[in-house]
């Protein structure tokens, strides 16, 4: 990371870079709360303060030309617009490129990425040393965009790095807790070419569920939480159960259960869901059964068919990071 250049005239940078990682979402039991930070891959935005009092986007790569060129339809400008009209001077304005590393559609927080370095460069050049969660709202509303509802747990731990817990608190509001993370975990996630719409995962969940499902899923996340608190990998490996989401989402990956299989056969101490899929995680004891639990879920869905991109990462404790900053030009 480089040192810290300001703007001569206003204390400010004129100009900064910023990468946020992917993130995996639910964590068995935890629809909508749970989410940890990944090392890599990591999308990147720079942002340049400008005096024209609006925001464009200059240019979008690594996208294969998937993503929306125009600022009020992309997660990345639009979540730099919302610091913008937080911290922003009058006048101030900003210019937004995006650097595309996070697959798109994979579950992994893609969407949330783009929004979240963007807030965190945008953040830089007009509130120098503005804390995070104060710029958690304007990664929402890059979530927002891109789901219709400012889902927190991944831009959370992407923004704040570790492993969090959002806690709804009326309305819109969130409380973001943050959990320990035990050392030695890693994580493997395995996307197949298979494509899977949150729409669609989230319209096939059902509106009530039993009493006796509501009790086991609070157990399993009980035991999940207890199990961070502890270090207790086994007993996090037993706490992945999700009987309210995963039996309904999985019918969109093909091979889902055989690749939890062969993932815990290789040495996992569980595995599942990663958001709305199609991802597949994987949590391991040491980098050498992530990478194994990584190989077999690949050749699960390979012996079906599909190709299949590999993540084996630790759990990122920092989240977002200002790469390069840089005075007024």
């Amino acid at each position: 990371m480089s040192t810290k250049s300001t703007d001569n005239h206003s204390g400010r940078p004129g100009s900064a870079t910023a990468s946020a990682a992917a993130t995996v979402a639910n964590l068995g039991p935890g629809y909508d709360v749970l989410g940890l930070c990944l090392s890599a891959p990591r999308d990147s935005v720079r942002v340049e303060r400008t005096g024209s009092g609006s925001v464009e986007l200059v240019a979008v790569s690594g996208d294969g030309g998937a993503l929306p060129r125009q600022p009020h339809r992309n997660c990345a400008s639009v979540a730099a617009r919302a610091v913008l009209e937080r911290f922003g001077r009058p006048g101030d304005g900003l210019r937004v490129w995006l650097n595309k590393a996070l697959p798109l559609g994979s579950g992994m927080g893609s969407s949330a990425a783009s929004a979240v370095a963007a807030a965190m460069a945008a953040g830089h050049v007009l509130a120098p040393g503005v804390a995070r969660l104060e710029l958690l709202d304007a990664c929402r509303e890059g979530e927002r965009l891109a789901t219709g509802v400012p889902h927190p747990d991944n831009v959370a731990p992407s923004l704040l790095g570790g492993i969090v817990a959002c806690v709804p608190r009326g309305g819109e509001a969130v409380e973001v807790v943050r959990l320990p993370s035990p050392a030695g975990l890693w994580v493997a996630c395995v996307k197949p070419d298979v494509t899977v719409r949150t729409a669609d995962a989230r319209a096939v969940l059902p509106e009530t569920v039993p009493l006796a499902d509501a009790v086991r899923q609070l157990a399993e996340i009980a035991g999940f939480v207890g199990a961070l608190a502890n270090g207790d990998l086994e007993l996090l490996g037993r706490s992945l159960g999700d009987v309210l989401v995963t039996p309904y989402r999985e019918r969109f990956i093909p091979g889902f259960r055989a690749a939890c299989d062969a993932a815990r056969g290789a040495g996992a101490l569980g595995a599942g869901i990663s958001g709305s899929g199609p991802t597949v995680f994987a949590l391991a004891g040491d980098e050498p059964r992530a990478r194994a639990a990584a190989d077999a879920m690949q050749a699960v869905f390979g012996s079906r068919g599909h190709r299949a991109l590999v993540t084996v990462s630790v759990v990122d404790p920092s989240g977002a990071r200002i790469e390069s900053s840089a005075p007024s030009g």
